[in-house]
């Protein structure tokens, strides 16, 4: 669970902490009742709505319910989020993998999942998941002469999808049976699935169809207007599976005054909190009119509430007017990065050194602008904050920001964990900085690797960047290389099979 972090300058606008989240009774309870039956019959539910509608922080709420609430079932709860960074489901599930083996080692899951059947499904499913990643994950990076970055990768053995989706499907059924001997029902929940590709929502959708007794799966989706918005797609696939949908709506009068009584420890007369519903009923935007209105000492009137949204200005634009100088230089030189962010990158992009690093990150938790990750790496508290802030960039800027964003990833990549996140970051980063030389070669090796894992739509994104690369050199052969990769992608891609076959 990410650290909450609640300070003099503001209620952070990360997910909300269960002890403090507000309203959604009815949604809860169809939760409930979905939670319920999983014992039975395995469940799966969308949770899904428009962005800052508060989808996370009903994704907490409901971990709380299955693990933690007094005379509820005392269950375990895999979590792990999907962020924008192609492929990355892939490296969440191996993340709902970490936290089984961590539940499994706790004292209180000990006599439910430390069993032999338990601990060979975990043994098995990470061999099988370490030797899937070994196409597209280097064995090392190095420099060389000083100047290119070299990738030596791993020969691909034979794994495929299908021993991928074996090794979860057993894991699940295993996990499964040790709930239902137990009475209990283990939550898998992930966040911001609309950010998976075809490939990534394979895995998911084949687990969904035969998800076992003991288990619920439960992920969110963004709705949002506009192409290349995967809510469509999942929506068209989860209706083909009988998958039930939670769909959140603005908040309601009550809601607004309860959010605001106990995050913010306001009393919201009805008139400002029916002001309040009628423009501003997502809890992002709540967040951000309530945070106004403290740190400027206002009372929530309607008077004082009118004043504060009765510009245009987006809910993000009016929480980055309130921040000093110093955190909007932070914000800017840190949105450029996909999450999570490795430390050692931020420390780069911030310039700082050795004991400045500790305060730094105090502070960017105590502004409410950042979150800590598990695995001590860290992300904006919303995605709507990140994508202000790169928005509000120049072309320039952006493309000095990623210049220094590669550098710093190839400064630190023998210090970095996840070989497959620095691999997607330097690819990008290059590409945007417009260092077309490095970026051709490196996004059209990557996009091979995807390739041979069937992951097409990846593996054509990150193609179609070498193209455009090759096009800036000028260097016809290299065009010729791309374009011939990019025409067996999609040959590959129109003959795959579909989810479930």
């Amino acid at each position: 669970m990410d650290e909450i972090q609640q300070q003099v300058g503001g209620v952070s606008y990360a997910p909300s902490p269960p002890e403090e989240f507000c309203g959604r009774r009815e949604e809860l309870e169809q939760l409930s009742t979905i939670l319920s039956r999983a014992g039975e019959h395995g469940q799966t539910v969308m949770i899904s709505g428009p962005p800052g509608i508060g989808k996370s922080s009903l994704l907490n709420r409901l971990a709380y319910e299955v693990q933690e609430h007094p005379g509820g079932r005392q269950s375990p709860v895999l979590r792990a989020e999907a962020f924008d960074l192609p492929g990355m489901i892939f490296s969440a599930v191996r993340e709902l993998l970490s936290d089984l083996q961590r539940s499994a080692a706790s004292a209180r899951f000990t006599s439910i999942l430390d069993v032999e059947s338990m601990r060979e499904a975990i043994r098995y499913a990470d061999d099988v998941f370490e030797k899937y990643a070994a196409p597209v994950e280097p064995i090392g990076l190095l420099p060389k002469g000083g100047e290119e970055i070299v990738g030596v990768f791993a020969r691909s053995p034979e794994v495929g999808y299908d021993r991928v989706y074996q090794a979860f499907e057993e894991l699940l059924g295993e996990l499964g049976r040790q709930m239902s001997m137990a009475d209990r029902v283990a939550a898998v929940l992930l966040d911001d699935v609309h950010l998976a590709s075809s490939h990534d929502r394979r895995l998911l959708r084949d687990a969904v169809r035969n998800l076992p007794p003991g288990i619920l799966l439960a992920f969110t989706c963004r709705i949002e207007d506009g192409a290349g918005s995967g809510y469509a797609t999942m929506q068209e696939e989860i209706q083909e599976l009988g998958i039930e949908e939670v769909q959140l709506t603005g908040m309601r009068k009550h809601e607004i005054r309860e959010l605001g009584e106990r995050r913010f420890h306001f009393s919201i007369d009805d008139a400002a909190a029916g002001l309040l519903e009628e423009r501003s009923g997502d809890p992002f935007a709540l967040m951000a009119c309530f945070n106004t209105l403290r740190n400027q000492g206002l009372a929530p009137s309607r008077e004082n509430v009118t004043d504060i949204i009765a510009g245009e200005k987006d809910p993000a634009g009016l929480i980055f007017d309130a921040l000093p100088e110093s955190m909007k230089a932070w914000t800017d030189d840190l949105c450029v990065l996909n999450p999570p962010f490795p430390v050692p990158v931020m420390a780069c992009m911030l310039e700082l050194q050795g004991a400045g690093v500790a305060p730094t990150t105090d502070q960017l938790l105590e502004s409410g602008m950042f979150r800590r990750l598990p695995g001590d790496e860290y992300a904006f508290a919303h995605p709507l904050l990140q994508e202000h802030c790169r928005n509000s960039l120049t072309e320039d800027t952006q493309i000095a920001l990623n210049a220094r964003a590669a550098d710093c990833f190839e400064r630190s990549i023998h210090r970095l964990p996840s070989r497959l996140h620095v691999l997607l970051s330097l690819a990008g980063h290059l590409f945007h900085a417009r260092e077309y030389g490095k970026a051709a070669d490196l996004n059209l090796e990557i996009g091979l690797r995807f390739h041979h894992r069937d992951d097409h739509d990846i593996a054509l994104m990150l193609t179609e960047r070498a193209i455009v690369s090759a096009e800036q050199l000028g260097d016809d052969a290299l065009l010729a290389a791309a374009e011939r990769q990019r025409d067996l992608i999609r040959q590959r891609a129109s003959g795959a099979l579909t989810p479930g076959q």
